[in-house]
């Protein structure tokens, strides 16, 4: 099942999104629960009681509470690096604005089936299950990581480490067979011994890229144009 909610102070905006969402998931066969909210308080009172959504799509002209404001709590304050966030708008000029709550998208109104169909297929693809899991052997054991919580993998010698949210855990592999592995999956490599998960980037400098946690990953100089063109679409909301 996947969980969405809308946040729109036009009910006829949210009423168009619910039945576009709705009527995609029924032709994948899968559950969608759809929240409509028309604040940005509304919302906010929700995912302060513990109620957390796979996708917000996030009206940013809200009065009073805006969906930048609502954002910022979601990020910063109620500290949800997980809930993808989807702005709509009807005005341009954003983007730089937006960067910095790691949007999945940007829509602009009006908008079309395909646009939204798009989104959500694009959080299936990438996001998919959030229990989805990454597995790894050491020794003789087989251990098991979910992907949602992988920041990204260190190359050290022969050994890869995989830096989660929570700690670190390490085994023998190479790095390009794990790139691989997990391609179309919200990862890209912006150096030989990195491998970064797209969805836990705080921030672009020119040699390198901040993780929520404040790493620093090195991008080589080869890669600086494929960087750049990835940090160009994640300004704008796009996914890779």
């Amino acid at each position: 099942m996947i969980r969405i909610a809308i946040v729109d102070d036009e009910n006829i905006i949210c009423s168009s999104i619910e039945c576009i969402i709705c009527e995609y998931c029924s032709t994948m066969h899968l559950k969608a629960d759809v929240d409509i909210f028309n604040s940005g308080e509304s919302i906010l009172n929700h995912l302060h009681n513990n109620t957390q959504y796979h996708l917000i799509f996030l009206d940013i002209e809200l009065v009073q509470c805006n969906g930048i404001d609502v954002a910022h709590e979601i990020r910063d304050v109620i500290q949800d690096e997980t809930t993808q966030i989807v702005f709509v708008s009807g005005k341009d000029g954003y983007d730089r604005q937006l960067f910095a709550f790691r949007p999945f998208s940007f829509i602009a109104k009006p908008f079309t089936v395909e646009q939204i169909n798009a989104v959500v297929e694009k959080y299936l693809r990438i996001y998919g299950n959030q229990n989805e899991l990454f597995h790894y052997k050491y020794g003789h054991d087989t251990f098991w990581v979910k992907r949602s919580d992988i920041l990204y993998f260190k190359s050290d010698d022969r050994k890869v480490i995989i830096q989660k949210q929570d700690g670190q855990e390490s085994f023998y592999a190479a790095l390009e067979k794990i790139h691989t592995e997990l391609k179309g999956q919200g990862f890209f490599s912006p150096h030989k011994s990195y491998l970064v998960n797209y969805r836990f980037i705080k921030a672009f400098r020119i040699n390198c890229i901040i993780m929520i946690n404040g790493d620093e990953i090195p991008v080589a100089k080869g890669k600086r144009t494929e960087v750049a063109k990835i940090q160009i679409a994640f300004e704008k909301g796009s996914v890779i």
